[in-house]
């Protein structure tokens, strides 16, 4: 990695000049980076969900057991304030979370403050790591934030920061268990929030992953972890999970 200090720090904040420069660069070539920046505001204040996080972030733990293991360490890209990357890392993971909002960061510092995570300010478009840096990428509801351009250029350098046959684990809502939200959305952004399970596998293939499976989420009002592996779960799941591997 080219941060040392990410590895020793435990739930520190680095906003390094490199870092800041990857984002601003980042910036200018993906217009999905100002989309996500007009929401920045909103962790100022809003209440955070922690007890679902933190049942979604051991249905996250159970499904990497099933798929490979823990790994020792792991990236989070778009960590938000903390609710998934802080009982993850109690699974033994050292957690590196990564944010463009300065507000969510300092939210998952006090979150995290007892947790085994370190926190960078930057862009997941231009990773301020060496390619092969991490076993496993994850991000818990960032990727409907973009359009088809901006998910596979977020995937393509999730796959380039990843070692040999690490995994890239993400998840998307259901329209199901999402059907008020789902009517009412425009035209674009129910394109941009539930896109099709089969073009979410085309566009991995694409960007250079392999074996991408699904898992189902959480389901609505049951805190169940191990949920079986099922059509019928995924189809009522609060979210989907997908897991692709670097080959």
């Amino acid at each position: 990695m080219r941060h040392d200090r990410i590895e020793t720090l435990t739930c520190g904040m680095v906003s390094s000049e490199n870092s800041v420069n990857a984002m601003s660069h980042a910036s200018q070539k993906n217009p999905s980076e100002a989309y996500i920046t007009a929401r920045y505001e909103r962790w100022r204040t809003m209440t955070v969900p922690f007890e679902y996080k933190r049942s979604k972030s051991e249905r996250l733990a159970a499904i990497l057991l099933q798929t490979g293991g823990f790994p020792k360490r792991a990236l989070e890209l778009g960590v938000g304030p903390g609710g998934i990357a802080g009982p993850l890392s109690h699974h033994g993971i050292r957690l590196v979370g990564m944010d463009l909002s300065i507000e969510a960061l300092l939210r998952a510092k006090d979150h995290c403050k007892n947790d085994d995570v370190s926190l960078l300010r930057g862009s997941g478009f231009s990773l301020p790591f060496a390619s092969g840096s991490f076993p496993v990428v994850y991000a818990s509801q960032v990727l409907h934030l973009f359009d088809h351009d901006g998910r596979l250029a977020l995937m393509r350098e999730a796959l380039r920061v990843l070692e040999p046959g690490g995994r890239f684990v993400f998840d998307m809502k259901n329209v199901v268990t999402h059907a008020f939200r789902y009517l009412g959305a425009t035209p674009d952004r129910r394109r941009r929030n539930f896109p099709p399970r089969a073009e979410l596998r085309s566009l991995l293939g694409e960007a250079g992953f392999v074996n991408a499976e699904t898992r189902p989420g959480l389901l609505p009002g049951i805190g169940l972890v191990d949920v079986p592996n099922i059509p019928l779960f995924k189809a009522f799941a609060h979210t989907v999970f997908f897991v692709a591997r670097r080959p």
